[in-house]
This record gives C-alpha cells, structure tokens and sequence, in this order.
C-alpha cells in the first residue's frame, strides 16, 4: 500500500468531514441530499482502489457512472455549474491540508494520479450537469409553447361553436352567444400580442385587474361547454352565486375555470352529471367543479397537474389543460385542490381572494416557466 492510499485509508472520515464542510460553506442555503453526500464517499472508495491497483491511469469507467449521477443530483436541487466543480475541489483541498497538518509527503506520481481522477471525476459531472440543463430547458420551452397552443386552440373551439350557432339561425346576431364569440376572438388576440411580447422581452406582463361579477364569466364559460356536454348527454348543474364580484385578471380566471369545465367534461362517463357551484368564506370565494370520471387511483392524484400528464383513456389534447389550472391559480394568489370519491368522481376546489393585491413589476413566472396568460 503506497503512501497517498494509506493516508486517505486511515483518514477517510476526517477528509470527508472536511470537504463536507467546504461544499456547505460554498452552497449556503441551497438543499443538500444522501445521494449528494454518497457521490463524494462513493469517489473517495474508487479512488483509493484506483491507487491500491499501483495502475498509473485512473480507470475511468467507474469515475465516470458516479460522477454522472452525482452531476445530475447537483442540477436536480439547484446547485449551479460552479458547485460541481467545487465540490470535487473540495476533496483535493481537504486532501492537501490535512497531510499538511499531519505533516505527510506523497510522491508525484501519487499525486499526479490523484489529479487524473479528479478530472476525471470533473468532467464527467460537468458534461451530465449541462446536459440535464440543456433537456430541462428545452423542456420548459416545450411546455411554453404547449400553453399557447393549448389556450389558443380552447379559446379558437368557443369562437367557432358561437360562430356555428348564429350562421345557423339557432340564435340571434346581438344576443349572448354573439357576446361569447367577441370574448373568444378578443382572447385569442390578447394571447398572440402577449406571446409576441414574450418573445422580445422573455418575461410576461404584470396582471390586468378589473372588476366584474364572477356569474357572468361563468355563464359565458358554460354557454359553449353546455354544447361540448350535450355531445355526450351530459347535464351541467350550476349554483353559483350571482352578486359576487372580484378584483383579478378576467382572462387568468376564465382560464382557470375553463379549462376545469372542460376537463370534467372529458372524463365524466356518458350521460353523466358536472357540478359548477360556489360560496363565500370571509373574503375568499371557494368554487367546486365536480365531476363523475369515476374515481382516481390515490398515488395519481400529485401528477395530476404536471404538463403532459393524462389520466383516463381519452388523449385528445396535450395534456395542459390542469397545469395551466395551477399555474393560474398561483398567479390571481389562491389554491387548488382535489378531492376525490372512490367510484365516483373527483371535485376541483379553487380559492380565490376577491381582491388580488397587484405586486409592481412582478414577472408572471411559475416554477421555472413562463406561463402564458390566456
């Protein structure tokens, strides 16, 4: 056993202790996790059994399997590029010093291939660290454009069934149905000129808050969804209270509520029923949108507001319709949540303040994504 294996044989624990303790002074606040703390003990076991071979190159295949795990547990809690290379610094530096204080010496070529293993060890991390970075953002851009194109397509199908109602002289030109195709037209517009401007500036602009009573909106909201359920002989029951008027982005909370609706109805059975209806508790305004899908499995429950997630059989659309929910939900300040009935069905409870406090130059991004605001 050669000098450089002996010392770090005998000192593994203090070592470690040591460089723990530099990478949590360079990290701060930021999380740390087992595996994290395993990647440099797992190095460490490597790297005394790549010294005990008397091997003067480091087999790198061993290196490289945990360094590649340990890069992309670094981007995973939030570490930046720096800490990566750092973090196997560290070890070296922690190495270096307390052979120092021991007043221990190790041969060049020890320390020679000390280094090879570091770098080794480096770059492999680095390279899985940028390309977790390069997938996760490109993901997110994904799941950007997903939200324009799915609000653009909901908001193009309302237009188009209002449209098809008045062309054939099912309703009248100035009535509601007319007011339900100027809606859909004028939000389609207002999400091309927000996309545009997100696309020069990469951020979204603040709120637009305006009053107006949350029955109408509603109401214009189930004018075509009723079209969509009698599709599939379903009944929308609606008791919502008629007086109640709040302070929030009109667009965000047809949004929320629109794509609620028309989520129930995808999955509620044929011939079911879909409860819309809503109180007041204080200053909070509490909606229930219940549905008849059936029921859904306890462990699905969490994913169902990931982008891209899609329970039941019916795969028509891009899987947003609930992601853009919670999106919009945390941006007017409220909650969402769901109850589910075993065999039955599963209630979407939103919460939201009847006046939203408008924060000055507040970018509307959620999680990492720039949601786009319907």
């Amino acid at each position: 056993m050669n000098i450089l294996t002996e010392f770090l044989s005998t000192h593994k624990k203090d070592i470690l202790d040591l460089s723990e303790s530099k990478t949590r002074a360079l990290a701060g606040s930021l999380a740390s996790s087992r595996k994290l703390q395993e990647g440099h003990a797992l190095f460490f076991d490597q790297l005394i059994e790549i010294l005990n071979s008397r091997k003067d190159r480091a087999d790198k295949k061993e290196i490289l399997i945990a360094a590649t795990e340990h890069g992309k547990e670094h981007l995973r809690l939030g570490y930046s590029l720096s800490h990566v290379v750092h973090s196997y610094g560290a070890i070296c530096q922690a190495i270096t010093e307390l052979a120092t204080v021991k007043n221990v010496r190790f041969t060049p070529m020890e320390f020679n291939l000390l280094n090879l293993c570091l770098d080794v060890a480096i770059s492999a991390a680095v390279s899985e660290y940028q390309h977790q970075s390069s997938e996760s953002n490109l993901k997110r851009e994904a799941q950007h454009l997903g939200f324009l194109v799915h609000e653009l397509r909901n908001a193009l199908s309302s237009a188009t069934i209002a449209h098809e109602m008045i062309k054939g002289g099912l309703v009248g030109v100035g009535g509601s149905t007319s007011a339900v195709l100027e809606e859909n037209l004028q939000r389609m517009r207002n999400l091309i000129d927000r996309a545009l401007s997100d696309i020069r500036m990469r951020a979204d602009s603040d709120l637009h808050i305006e009053k107006f009573l949350f029955s109408q909106l509603i109401d214009q909201i189930v004018i075509t969804a009723k079209s969509d359920a009698a599709k599939r002989r379903q009944l929308l029951l609606i008791d919502i209270q008629d007086e109640v008027t709040i302070e929030a982005d009109r667009h965000i909370v047809m949004s929320i509520f629109a794509n609620l609706i028309q989520n129930a109805i995808k999955y509620t059975k044929l011939g079911g029923e879909i409860w819309i209806s809503s109180k007041l508790s204080g200053q909070t305004l509490v909606v229930e949108v219940q549905d008849e899908c059936g029921g859904i499995e306890t462990s699905k429950i969490s994913s169902l507001f990931e982008a891209f997630v899609q329970e039941g059989s019916d795969r028509s659309g891009l899987g947003l319709g609930l992601t853009i929910v919670r999106q919009a939900v945390k941006l007017s300040q409220g909650k969402v949540y769901v109850r589910n009935a075993a065999n039955r069905g599963c209630s979407f409870i939103v919460e939201l303040p009847l006046k939203i406090l408008p924060e000055p130059s507040k970018k509307t991004s959620v999680n990492g994504v720039n949601a786009v605001q319907p």
